[in-house]
Order: structure tokens, then C-alpha cells, then sequence
């Protein structure tokens, strides 16, 4: 339905609600946007969710987004809102199934090794986010 936050934000402003809010993804803007911290300070006050992962669906910090851009933008719109680590790295599953991936995007993914991802990204991303 909506693809870029410019689409986003004509939207919010049509509904004319304050409960509607816009929902950014990492993922996606790697795919759409052109400058994913102009994407955000467009969003503004009206980001209510992001989704963050990287472009190869890999926890953050072990891909190629621009992270300290997306940080910056975050702190230059106050945002303090939710954010959601969402990776996709193994197939199978509802989820591997539903979005098609393929095959594992990890060499190991036992339960510890995920874990030790998802703390490593979550220290890489408040250390980012922070500034």
C-alpha cells in the first residue's frame, strides 16, 4: 500500500488523526527510500514504530546500513518511541515460509549463537542510537 515514507506521511495527514502514526523498517527503507535519515526527519513527530534490521535481514551491525545517518536522525527528531529488532535469518518456520527465505543467513544458528546476535546487536544499537 505504502512504500516510502513521503507515501507514509500524505497518509497520516489524510486520516487527520493524532492515534495514526507512521511505521519506518530499516529493511524496507534500504529498498525504497534514498536517504533513510531524511526518510525519518520527514517522519517527524508522526514516527510511531521502526523496525530496524539490516539489508541482508541479518541482526544490525553485521550488514552494510548506515547506522550512525539512521542514529543522528533518530536524536535530531527526539524519537523516543519503540524499536523493534525484527531479523530473518533461518528458513522454515511460519515466518521463513511467509517472507521466502531460502536458506539459513547464519553458519550457526543454535539458540546461544542467536542470542549472542541479538545482545551484540542490541549494544551495537544503543551505543548508534545514543550517539
Amino acid at each position: 500500500m505504502l512504500n516510502t515514507c513521503e507515501e507514509a506521511l500524505r497518509f497520516v495527514d489524510a486520516v487527520g488523526s493524532s492515534h495514526v502514526k507512521i511505521m519506518l523498517d530499516t529493511f524496507h527503507m534500504n529498498i525504497e527510500e534514498n536517504n533513510m535519515g531524511a526518510a525519518i526527519r520527514l517522519a517527524g513527530d508522526k514516527l510511531g514504530h521502526l523496525h530496524i534490521g539490516e539489508q541482508n535481514r541479518r541482526v544490525p551491525g553485521k550488514g552494510t546500513l548506515p547506522w550512525a545517518e539512521i542514529g543522528q536522525a533518530l536524536r535530531d527528531i527526539h524519537y523516543q518511541g519503540t524499536v523493534v529488532m525484527e531479523p530473518f535469518v533461518m528458513q522454515g518456520g511460519t515466518i521463513g515460509q511467509e517472507i521466502k527465505v531460502w536458506r539459513n543467513l547464519v553458519p550457526d544458528y543454535s539458540e546461544s549463537s542467536l542470542d549472542n546476535d541479538a545482545k551484540g546487536a542490541l549494544a551495537f544499537i544503543k551505543q548508534v542510537f545514543e550517539g
